[in-house]
């Protein structure tokens, strides 16, 4: 089913592994970005920073300790070395399980109507990230990720369109992860446009908000972090 599958994290330790990381989850994590590097090689451009990463696993700890610290793990990199590490961060979620970062599967997939209709309703446009909606960023903002505010710096999606921006997201991206206080803007915004879903009379829509809307309230009364993986 193409659409997004809910996980979840334990917030707190997930938060532990990004500022106090120990060896054996910096090597899990590092085993990745040198897979990343190895099948990315040829695709990096000579001014990207990953670029000159090294590839063992043993010798990428500290750069990965150093990058987990930063508030903008992808500012300074092209979308292929942006590619690497968000797959790196999906994959160690997934990969170090409850023990590591608490990851678990809530839901086994929701269609894409439901948020369509809820970003029309919230007036967004699609593609677009809003910082006063939170839903806006539903599957589409990885954690540490700044989408960039200033139109100068983004780049037009539409041509002849000059509000419709993006940073073409999809090429390098399939996740994204959500605060526990996110979550719960997130529910709130879901509930206020339940109505609209309702009386939209798109059945998969209306299912999908139906089961979305527990999933959630779940998740933000156990303060937990909210993790889609977009599956297309």
């Amino acid at each position: 089913m193409a659409g997004y599958i809910i996980y979840s994290l334990d917030w707190d330790k997930f938060r532990n592994f990004v500022n106090n990381p120990t060896r054996k989850q910096l090597l899990a994590f590092a085993e990745i970005i040198s897979d990343g590097l190895d099948g990315n090689d040829a695709e990096l451009e000579d001014d990207d920073p990953v670029h000159d990463w090294p590839s063992e696993p043993e010798e990428l700890c500290d750069l990965v300790k150093e990058r987990l610290a930063r508030p903008d793990w992808y500012g300074d990199l092209s979308d292929v070395g942006k590619s690497v590490w968000s797959t790196a961060v999906a994959g160690f979620c997934r990969d170090a399980g409850r023990k590591a970062v608490g990851f678990r599967v809530d839901h086994d997939g929701i269609y894409w109507d439901v948020l369509e209709i809820a970003w029309k309703r919230l007036k967004v446009e699609p593609n677009q990230i809003v910082p006063d909606v939170a839903l806006s960023a539903f599957g589409r903002r990885p954690y540490r990720y700044h989408p960039p505010t200033d139109a100068a710096d983004r780049e037009v999606d539409e041509p002849g369109d000059d509000e419709y921006y993006g940073d073409d997201f999809d090429d390098w991206s399939a996740h994204s992860m959500h605060t526990p206080d996110e979550v719960r803007k997130m529910l709130e915004e879901l509930r206020s446009i339940g109505p609209a879903i309702e009386g939209s009379r798109n059945k998969q829509a209306i299912g999908d908000y139906d089961s979305l809307l527990p999933v959630l309230e779940k998740l933000d009364k156990q303060r937990r972090m909210l993790f889609i993986q977009v599956d297309t």
